[in-house]
């Protein structure tokens, strides 16, 4: 099975994380943007006002995948303002449209909460109903061990 990993990272946090997933599931990797900077305290308060306001406009950095070779698409952004990032819902209400086969969401966070109810808004967002999800904690955490269940159990 194929598989494209694409995500949105403002601090590198999630960046890191799908570099590590990308490479355990021998996927290609893709990184998407509204091209908004959104580095440091100034940024931060930014996107958690975003957050309440329209979507903006994504693209995927370099050339788009090829949607037609992936049978598995794993789709991953932060957590703002307790929901998934206004950059992620963004790219999946202009993307997914386009995704073929599964798709899985992973999203990152700095609270030990388990942001189901999160991940859930975005569905809305998506024309491909998910297959799964995983809510990453990522602030003093090391998250291999679930990124290796999350990986385990797609290999299945």
């Amino acid at each position: 099975m194929k598989t494209v990993c694409l995500y949105y990272s403002r601090t590198g946090r999630t960046e890191s994380i799908m570099k590590k997933m990308a490479d355990m599931l021998d996927a290609d990797l893709f990184e998407y943007t509204d091209g908004k900077d959104r580095s440091g305290a100034k940024g931060y308060i930014g996107s958690c006002i975003d957050s309440y306001r329209k979507l903006p406009e994504v693209k995927i950095i370099g050339d788009e995948p090829d949607w037609d070779k992936y049978s598995r698409v794993i789709v991953a952004m932060p957590v703002w303002a307790e929901a998934p990032c206004v950059v992620g819902k963004a790219f999946l209400k202009q993307y997914s449209s386009r995704f073929r086969g599964e798709l899985h969401l992973v999203v990152t966070h700095m609270s030990k909460a388990d942001y189901g109810k999160a991940i859930a808004k975005a569905y809305g967002y998506s024309s491909v109903r998910p297959e799964s999800y995983l809510s990453l904690q990522t602030k003093n955490h090391d998250c291999g061990v679930e990124i290796r269940d999350f990986v385990r159990k797609l290999e299945k």
